[in-house]
């Protein structure tokens, strides 16, 4: 093996640009190559690495929604894993690039394992996007309230997972030194793809005479709103789900969607933990002092919710009285 193979992992997080890096990385995968940078996936997360090294992999969702049952998603991701190691030995000696917005929620022990199977074909090398607080709850709800997962906001316990949890566990597993934190805002400036390239000091899109893709389908707030009511009449996988109506939903016309706010205890959790990432891992997020103040994360859709959930409990109990 060559000592010069090093190898980019992109591990996400989820809502940081990390669909247009892999469309873009995915198009412009021939011109890429001749500049020495092998990008090995597809213009999606690599698929199924995440499955492979999960304990449970019925724990995923999208296995639970494939069709496959658990020895053939073992199967599957057996062959992904046997598939990956051909494909780095290929591309020995250059730089390879792997993305997998998933793979940033493994736990200590998968993620270690990975991080094993990986460096014995290269110099290994984590790549972890991050966002701010408040943009990132409305993004992600948006983008779930689209996938028919969610039913009301991403709630503050998870979006601060992705600023402290998961990059201190990155940098424990992978080692500080090779691990590299990217602003999404800062990378949005001169393009997610180029934000990556560019911090290894290898050849960027700018500099091929080559353009980044962008494809993630943005929705109205009203959209989000109506997504959210109906994935809870009409959950992902239920008869009763119409798509034809989802995509009805998705075109509602409207303002920007943004969750309202945080409450003051979440603030000072932010402000300690965020203290402590500026610190340990250099990460730069806005103050506290800066993040909305609210009651709660989206007061309509609560509403929205219990309005529902009224109407269904009196009209069961009508039937039940039939």
């Amino acid at each position: 093996m060559s000592d010069k193979t090093t190898i980019l992992l992109h591990v996400g997080t989820h809502k940081t640009g990390s669909t247009s890096l892999q469309k873009t990385l995915d198009e412009h995968r021939d011109a890429l190559r001749a500049a020495g940078i092998t990008y090995l996936g597809t213009g999606g997360p690599y698929p199924n690495l995440y499955s492979a090294f999960l304990p449970d992999p019925m724990a995923f969702v999208w296995n639970v929604h494939s069709g496959l049952d658990e020895g053939a998603i073992r199967a599957r991701d057996a062959e992904t894993l046997s598939d990956l190691e051909q494909d780095l030995a290929q591309a020995r000696g250059t730089t390879v690039v792997i993305s997998s917005e998933y793979l940033s929620m493994l736990d200590e022990g998968p993620m270690t394992r990975l991080r094993d199977f990986l460096g014995r074909h290269g110099k290994l090398h984590a790549v972890y996007f991050y966002r701010e607080l408040h943009s990132w709850i409305s993004s992600d709800s948006q983008q779930l309230a689209k996938a028919g997962l969610r039913v009301r906001p991403t709630r503050y316990d998870t979006a601060i997972q992705r600023l402290y949890d998961l990059p201190l566990r990155l940098a424990g597993v992978f080692g500080r030194e090779a691990t590299t934190f990217v602003k999404f805002e800062d990378a949005v400036k001169t393009g997610i793809c180029d934000a990556l390239l560019s911090r290894f000091d290898l050849p960027t899109l700018a500099s091929l005479g080559l353009s980044e893709r962008h494809d993630n389908e943005s929705v109205s707030a009203d959209a989000v709103r109506a997504l959210f009511l109906y994935n809870h009449l009409n959950p992902l996988g239920s008869p009763t789900r119409d798509e034809r109506e989802v995509a009805r939903l998705r075109k509602l016309p409207g303002g920007k969607y943004r969750t309202a706010g945080f409450w003051p205890q979440q603030i000072r959790d932010y402000a300690a933990k965020r203290k402590e990432v500026q610190r340990r891992l250099g990460l730069r997020l806005a103050p506290p002092e800066t993040l909305p103040v609210s009651q709660g994360p989206d007061p309509m859709v609560e509403e929205l919710l219990r309005m529902t959930n009224r109407h269904l409990w009196q009209t069961s109990r009508d039937k039940a009285g039939r």
